[in-house]
């Protein structure tokens, strides 16, 4: 009997230091799962932003080749006198 509650005692004990051991291994888990959410967050409001600035700038380039064009054929168009 007293091997038995020897041997279930050590039982615990180890399972005791293995829980613990998972305890701060989810702890920090967490901690990097926050984080990295924070940081995805981030990426998330950086893309938005350069999406629209790529949208914007689409635009400009759109409108620089219409004058562009305009001009150049301003410029064919008096050649020609």
């Amino acid at each position: 009997m007293r091997k038995q509650y020897t041997f279930l005692l050590a039982e615990s004990t180890e399972m005791r230091k293995q829980s613990s051991i998972l305890r701060k291994q989810y702890t920090f888990l967490l901690a990097e799962f926050t984080e990295m959410s924070k940081q995805l967050s981030i990426l998330r409001k950086q893309y938005t932003f350069l999406l629209a600035e790529f949208t914007e700038m689409s635009k400009q380039l759109s409108i620089l080749r219409k004058q562009y064009a305009f001009l150049l054929a301003e410029f064919t168009e008096i050649r020609k006198q």
